[in-house]
């Protein structure tokens, strides 16, 4: 497992980690951040830039938009947020455009996100990137956080410099209770590099496996992409131990019928990830993986879905076992994984009241700790 042992820092260990590396000045930084409505959008390169000296900085703020008008209050929000990048990064600062939407409506927002930060050249020019996805749309982010370490690993490979990745999140369950969705998209789509080759006629008999990870409000979602993949055996994931000792069992609650009588789900099949730890989701994801695979060997293998329906932070878990697992590619006994999910085709109004009890992480993915 490339992310056992891990680095996570939090709390009090976030700061003396970042004053740690900023102390003698030599970093050159590249922030990637989303230009969305998110109050917390510029909390965290705040909060790292005062923490030290740089060489370098610059910021690329991702710009996206699904082809839908904003409210007046969200374009507020959403002037309010450039306006900060702004100032945080001065003149150094480059948007990135990413259409959300192609021919026919059709969502093309984690291709064209991978298309847009694939700029290799540019990546070299610095000792550490740090992705903040605390104000990113999910495929958004997911995918971008996929695409760095693919082109970063490739970098180093090919006789480059060995660019640090960090992922940052300014993370809030109650923010993110804030943001709910409008209206979603009547189509499931996947990350880039993530199908599970699900519509694949050479593996249309091999078992499926679906990981759905719950956060709260996404029945309609999970009963979109269960009816999408058909699966064989579903095993939900629940944030456990989390910050309200009682989340997990209210999940439960709000998905009894959900889960227990319609989908037929197993109270056996259900796992268990910490709330605030996402390398224990991507240990509980990944080992289970590794479970269903040695199990169905005889069947040829099987298919394994996951999709990311909690928090920010479980969300980057799930996407690592998934990356790890594909990354295995080449070993005969594969796993077929695919990352399907919904998106937003538009947002409630949004709330400009940073909530209390937000708590920020660093996720430090690739770079010098791995030598």
């Amino acid at each position: 497992m490339r992310w056992d042992p891990y680095q996570l820092f939090a709390g009090a260990g976030f700061d003396a980690y970042w004053a740690n590396r900023l102390s003698d000045g030599s970093r050159k930084l590249l922030f990637i951040v989303g230009r969305g409505f998110d109050a917390r959008a510029a909390l965290v390169p705040r909060r790292i830039l005062r923490l030290g000296k740089l060489t370098t900085l610059h910021g690329w703020v991702l710009r996206y938009s699904n082809g839908h008008p904003d409210t007046l209050n969200t374009q507020q929000r959403i002037d309010a947020n450039a306006g900060a990048f702004a100032e945080v990064f001065g003149g150094e600062l480059t948007e990135i455009e990413i259409k959300m939407r192609g021919a026919g409506n059709a969502h093309v927002t984690s291709r064209n996100t991978g298309a847009a930060i694939n700029r290799r050249q540019e990546l070299a020019k610095y000792t550490d990137v740090i992705v903040d996805i605390s104000a990113m749309p999910r495929t958004i982010g997911l995918t971008a956080i996929a695409r760095l370490i693919a082109l970063l690993d490739e970098l180093a490979q090919n006789g480059g410099p060995s660019v640090n990745l960090h992922v940052v999140v300014a993370e809030s369950v109650v923010s993110d209770g804030y943001h709910t969705s409008a209206s979603l998209s009547d189509t499931v789509t996947s990350l880039v590099g993530f199908s599970g080759q699900l519509t694949a006629e050479s593996t249309i008999n091999l078992p499926r496996v679906w990981f759905p990870v719950l956060g709260e409000g996404q029945s309609a979602r999970l009963e979109r992409i269960r009816s999408e993949l058909d699966p064989d055996e579903i095993c939900p994931v629940i944030p456990f131990p989390s910050r309200d000792p009682r989340r997990g069992d209210q999940l439960i609650e709000e998905y009894r019928l959900l889960l227990f009588d319609d989908f037929r789900v197993e109270p056996a099949n259900i796992l268990y990830a910490c709330e605030y730890n996402p390398f224990e989701a991507y240990r509980q994801i990944y080992g289970a993986i590794d479970r269903y695979r040695d199990s169905l060997s005889d069947l040829g293998g099987c298919k394994v879905f996951v999709s990311p329906l909690s928090s920010k932070l479980l969300s980057v878990g799930a996407l690592l076992a998934c990356y790890d697992h594909r990354a295995h590619s080449s070993v005969p006994d594969k796993v077929n994984v695919g990352i399907p999910y919904i998106e937003s085709v538009s947002y409630g109004e949004p709330d400009d009241t940073v909530a209390v009890g937000i708590e920020v992480y660093s996720l430090w993915i690739r770079g010098d700790w791995e030598k």
